[in-house]
Protein backbone atom coordinates (compact mmCIF):
# COMPACT_ATOMS: atom_id res chain seq x y z
CA UNK A 1 0.00 0.00 0.00
CA UNK A 2 2.81 2.00 0.83
CA UNK A 3 3.88 2.10 -2.66
CA UNK A 4 0.82 2.19 -4.46
CA UNK A 5 -1.04 4.64 -2.45
CA UNK A 6 1.75 7.77 -2.86
CA UNK A 7 0.98 8.34 -6.60
CA UNK A 8 -2.81 8.45 -6.42
CA UNK A 9 -2.32 11.58 -8.46
CA UNK A 10 -0.25 10.56 -11.48
CA UNK A 11 -2.76 7.25 -11.40
CA UNK A 12 -5.81 9.71 -11.38
CA UNK A 13 -3.76 11.99 -14.32
CA UNK A 14 -3.13 8.99 -16.39
CA UNK A 15 -7.13 7.69 -16.24
CA UNK A 16 -8.06 11.27 -17.09
CA UNK A 17 -6.02 11.29 -20.40
CA UNK A 18 -7.42 8.31 -21.22
CA UNK A 19 -10.85 8.11 -20.93
CA UNK A 20 -11.25 12.17 -20.64
CA UNK A 21 -13.66 12.59 -17.86
CA UNK A 22 -12.46 14.00 -14.24
CA UNK A 23 -15.30 11.95 -12.86
CA UNK A 24 -14.13 9.13 -14.30
CA UNK A 25 -10.65 8.75 -13.91
CA UNK A 26 -11.39 8.97 -10.38
CA UNK A 27 -14.04 6.01 -10.34
CA UNK A 28 -11.60 3.79 -12.27
CA UNK A 29 -8.66 4.62 -10.20
CA UNK A 30 -10.72 3.44 -7.18
CA UNK A 31 -12.07 0.22 -9.06
CA UNK A 32 -7.89 -0.64 -10.01
CA UNK A 33 -7.16 -0.13 -6.08
CA UNK A 34 -10.53 -2.37 -5.03
CA UNK A 35 -9.25 -5.39 -7.66
CA UNK A 36 -5.51 -4.90 -6.82
CA UNK A 37 -6.46 -5.25 -3.05
CA UNK A 38 -8.47 -8.31 -3.47
CA UNK A 39 -6.12 -9.95 -5.88
CA UNK A 40 -3.95 -13.42 -4.19
CA UNK A 41 -0.55 -12.27 -3.52
CA UNK A 42 -0.71 -8.87 -4.67
CA UNK A 43 2.00 -8.15 -2.11
CA UNK A 44 4.66 -10.15 -4.68
CA UNK A 45 4.32 -7.72 -7.22
CA UNK A 46 8.08 -6.44 -8.12
CA UNK A 47 6.68 -2.91 -9.63
CA UNK A 48 3.61 -1.92 -7.96
CA UNK A 49 2.93 1.94 -9.53
CA UNK A 50 3.90 0.38 -13.10
CA UNK A 51 1.25 -2.67 -12.15
CA UNK A 52 -1.76 -0.22 -11.39
CA UNK A 53 -0.87 1.74 -14.15
CA UNK A 54 -1.26 -1.13 -16.68
CA UNK A 55 -4.29 -1.94 -14.68
CA UNK A 56 -5.71 1.61 -15.26
CA UNK A 57 -5.18 1.40 -18.83
CA UNK A 58 -6.77 -1.73 -19.27
CA UNK A 59 -9.96 -0.98 -17.24
CA UNK A 60 -10.48 2.37 -19.05
CA UNK A 61 -9.94 0.57 -22.34
CA UNK A 62 -12.57 -1.76 -21.35
CA UNK A 63 -15.15 1.65 -20.07
CA UNK A 64 -14.20 2.84 -23.45
CA UNK A 65 -15.36 -0.30 -25.31
CA UNK A 66 -18.95 -0.75 -23.40
CA UNK A 67 -19.58 2.47 -23.75
CA UNK A 68 -19.45 1.79 -27.67
CA UNK A 69 -21.98 -0.71 -27.48
CA UNK A 70 -25.16 0.23 -28.29
CA UNK A 71 -27.90 -1.36 -25.51
CA UNK A 72 -30.54 -3.35 -28.24
CA UNK A 73 -34.01 -2.20 -26.68
CA UNK A 74 -37.32 -4.02 -28.27
CA UNK A 75 -39.48 -1.87 -30.29
CA UNK A 76 -43.05 -2.03 -29.36
CA UNK A 77 -45.31 -3.51 -31.64
CA UNK A 78 -46.37 -1.32 -34.45
CA UNK A 79 -50.32 -0.64 -34.12
CA UNK A 80 -52.30 -3.00 -36.44
CA UNK A 81 -54.29 -0.05 -37.69
CA UNK A 82 -50.76 1.76 -38.86
CA UNK A 83 -49.87 -1.54 -41.26
CA UNK A 84 -51.39 -0.59 -45.09
CA UNK A 85 -52.73 -3.79 -46.91
CA UNK A 86 -51.61 -3.92 -50.08
CA UNK A 87 -54.83 -6.19 -51.19
CA UNK A 88 -57.13 -4.80 -52.92
CA UNK A 89 -60.84 -4.13 -51.34
CA UNK A 90 -63.79 -6.83 -52.40
CA UNK A 91 -64.89 -3.86 -54.39
CA UNK A 92 -61.95 -3.08 -56.59
CA UNK A 93 -61.73 -6.88 -57.01
CA UNK A 94 -65.11 -7.26 -58.31
CA UNK A 95 -65.03 -4.12 -60.50
CA UNK A 96 -61.78 -5.62 -62.23
CA UNK A 97 -63.78 -9.01 -62.65
CA UNK A 98 -66.63 -7.01 -64.18
CA UNK A 99 -64.02 -4.88 -66.77
CA UNK A 100 -62.45 -8.20 -67.52
CA UNK A 101 -65.92 -9.68 -68.68
CA UNK A 102 -66.62 -6.78 -70.30
CA UNK A 103 -63.24 -6.52 -72.28
CA UNK A 104 -63.66 -10.39 -72.78
CA UNK A 105 -67.13 -10.09 -74.78
CA UNK A 106 -65.88 -6.97 -76.15
CA UNK A 107 -63.10 -8.93 -78.25
CA UNK A 108 -65.82 -11.90 -78.63
CA UNK A 109 -68.04 -9.12 -80.39
CA UNK A 110 -65.21 -7.99 -82.90
CA UNK A 111 -65.27 -9.39 -86.32
CA UNK A 112 -63.15 -12.37 -86.96
CA UNK A 113 -60.47 -11.03 -89.63
CA UNK A 114 -60.00 -7.88 -86.55
CA UNK A 115 -60.26 -10.10 -83.72
CA UNK A 116 -57.71 -12.39 -85.30
CA UNK A 117 -55.03 -9.60 -85.85
CA UNK A 118 -55.69 -8.00 -82.33
CA UNK A 119 -55.14 -11.60 -80.61
CA UNK A 120 -52.01 -12.70 -82.55
CA UNK A 121 -50.23 -8.99 -82.60
CA UNK A 122 -51.45 -8.00 -78.80
CA UNK A 123 -51.69 -11.06 -76.76
CA UNK A 124 -49.96 -13.71 -78.76
CA UNK A 125 -46.93 -11.33 -79.81
CA UNK A 126 -46.22 -12.28 -83.13
CA UNK A 127 -44.55 -10.18 -85.51
CA UNK A 128 -46.93 -8.40 -87.77
CA UNK A 129 -44.89 -9.81 -90.82
CA UNK A 130 -45.35 -13.37 -89.67
CA UNK A 131 -49.04 -12.54 -89.29
CA UNK A 132 -49.68 -10.91 -92.35
CA UNK A 133 -47.41 -14.05 -94.39
CA UNK A 134 -50.06 -16.50 -92.65
CA UNK A 135 -53.17 -15.06 -93.14
CA UNK A 136 -51.88 -13.93 -96.49
CA UNK A 137 -52.51 -10.97 -96.64
CA UNK A 138 -50.11 -7.24 -96.79
CA UNK A 139 -48.81 -5.80 -93.80
CA UNK A 140 -50.47 -2.48 -95.03
CA UNK A 141 -53.85 -4.80 -94.54
CA UNK A 142 -52.89 -6.23 -91.31
CA UNK A 143 -51.85 -2.66 -89.93
CA UNK A 144 -56.07 -1.65 -91.23
CA UNK A 145 -57.30 -4.70 -89.44
CA UNK A 146 -55.31 -3.85 -86.13
CA UNK A 147 -56.00 -0.30 -86.31
CA UNK A 148 -59.98 -1.34 -86.76
CA UNK A 149 -59.99 -3.97 -83.90
CA UNK A 150 -58.39 -1.35 -81.49
CA UNK A 151 -61.12 1.30 -82.35
CA UNK A 152 -63.94 -1.21 -82.08
CA UNK A 153 -62.83 -1.95 -78.86
CA UNK A 154 -62.26 1.28 -78.09
CA UNK A 155 -65.75 2.45 -78.53
CA UNK A 156 -67.03 -1.26 -77.17
CA UNK A 157 -65.46 -0.26 -73.59
CA UNK A 158 -66.19 3.37 -73.88
CA UNK A 159 -69.20 3.97 -71.28
CA UNK A 160 -72.18 5.81 -72.92
CA UNK A 161 -72.47 9.23 -71.23
CA UNK A 162 -75.99 10.75 -73.40
CA UNK A 163 -75.10 14.45 -75.48
CA UNK A 164 -76.11 17.39 -74.20
CA UNK A 165 -79.08 17.38 -76.91
CA UNK A 166 -80.45 14.01 -75.78
CA UNK A 167 -80.59 15.23 -72.02
CA UNK A 168 -82.63 17.91 -72.88
CA UNK A 169 -84.69 15.94 -75.04
CA UNK A 170 -85.21 13.56 -72.13
CA UNK A 171 -85.96 16.01 -69.87
CA UNK A 172 -88.54 17.79 -72.01
CA UNK A 173 -90.20 14.37 -72.29
CA UNK A 174 -90.25 14.03 -68.80
CA UNK A 175 -91.65 17.25 -68.43
CA UNK A 176 -94.52 16.44 -71.04
CA UNK A 177 -95.59 13.39 -68.92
Amino acid sequence: MDEVLPHESAYIAYARRTVRDEDEAGDIVQEVYAKLFTLDGWTAIANPPGYVMRMIYSHSIDRIRQARVVTMQPMPAPAITDVADDMPDSFRIVAARTQMARVHQAIAALPDRCRIALVRRRFGEESPRAIADDLGISISTFEKRLARAVQLLTHALTPYEPAMDDVSEQSQEKMLL
